[in-house]
């Protein structure tokens, strides 16, 4: 089975990060972002759009725009 991450890879464009993936299973990509202020860890839920990081579940659309940011507990 063929993972999209298409929509992963906009949004990481959109926000002017840098990745590297460390694993891609059908329905879990992990790996770290480099941004402005370092690096941090990611996992993306590819069947239901979702980016999660440390503290925060940041939802997004096929085309890898934000539609919602949600604080993690």
């Amino acid at each position: 089975m063929r993972i999209n991450i298409k929509p992963l890879t906009h949004w990481i464009i959109y926000k002017g990060y840098k990745v590297r993936f460390t694993r891609r299973e059908p329905t879990s990509v992990t790996g770290i972002l480099t941004t402005m202020t370092g690096e941090i860890s990611f996992r993306y839920d590819p069947t239901i759009y979702i980016v999660y990081l440390p503290g925060e579940r940041i939802t997004i659309n096929e085309y890898g725009w934000e539609l919602s940011k949600e604080a993690e507990l």
